[in-house]
């Protein structure tokens, strides 16, 4: 019990720094929000029969985005520990009682908050775009929660970086390597609609089987298949994360900082 409430306190303060600094939320959000604006703007005449949904072209471009969310917000957790290190606040606390993964934990979580409230807005700027799920509910909850799931893969590789490097430019850096990575998937068609190079580029890349799984989120049928090879894409993600931070603290700890 005593280290869930130190833990609140700091999940608490990393909230409270986003609210004071409202460009570490907005800005994720006002990219991706301005990428599904614009690629359903451009591409929805021309993407209408390669809708994998209801809803049209905006179900095939929203996982994109939503992804992109997660990239950009995974930023936040190392740049909270980047300031507080710059600071001394985290070298003060190091030399607490309190447990060295809490001081991880807690700029992770809070970012993790703030993604999935901006999943939720991303997807609501998506239904006056067409966004129709033939379950909303479980479309809803589902595309969140593997937002969220994802985001906290490349937050745990953020707050590694900021403890490891200790820079801003660190931690850009871990987020920004997904971008082009994003571009060399199924990101603006589905799978079976891709040839050549591109095609084997796709096969190769976890980043299309996690699209691959959200587009079916908002389907009448989920495919089971696509749903597990998109989890496992995330799972994967998620332990990559959790070892780069465990190996990060580990080197704090024996360089005594």
């Amino acid at each position: 019990m005593h280290s869930l409430r130190i833990c609140w306190s700091l999940v608490r303060r990393a909230l409270l720094v986003c609210l004071h600094e409202p460009s570490l939320v907005l800005s994720p959000l006002f990219m991706s929000g301005f990428f599904l604006v614009v690629y359903e703007g451009q591409f929805s005449a021309l993407g209408k029969d390669l809708a994998t949904g209801p809803g049209g072209y905006v179900d095939v471009v929203l996982p994109l985005c939503l992804l992109t969310t997660a990239f950009t917000a995974g930023a936040v957790s190392g740049q909270l520990l980047v300031r507080d290190i710059a600071s001394g606040y985290h070298a003060r606390l190091v030399v607490t009682p309190v447990r060295r993964w809490l001081l991880l934990s807690a700029p992770v979580l809070a970012a993790s908050l703030v993604l999935a409230v901006e999943a939720l807005a991303l997807l609501v700027l998506a239904v006056p775009l067409g966004l129709r799920p033939a379950h909303p509910v479980a479309a809803w909850c589902a595309l969140v929660s593997a937002t969220v799931v994802v985001g906290v893969g490349i937050l745990l590789l953020a707050a590694a970086a900021a403890l490891r490097f200790r820079t801003p430019g660190a931690v850009s850096a871990v987020t920004m390597v997904f971008f082009p990575l994003s571009f060399l998937s199924a990101a603006l068609v589905p799978r079976d609609r891709l040839e050549g190079w591109m095609a084997v580029a796709a096969d190769i890349n976890p980043l299309t089987y996690l699209l691959q799984g959200m587009r079916t989120m908002v389907e009448q049928d989920w495919s089971g298949s696509a749903l597990a090879r998109g989890g496992s894409a995330a799972g994967v993600l998620l332990v990559v994360g959790l070892a780069t931070a465990r190996s990060a603290l580990a080197h704090q700890r024996r360089n005594g900082a």
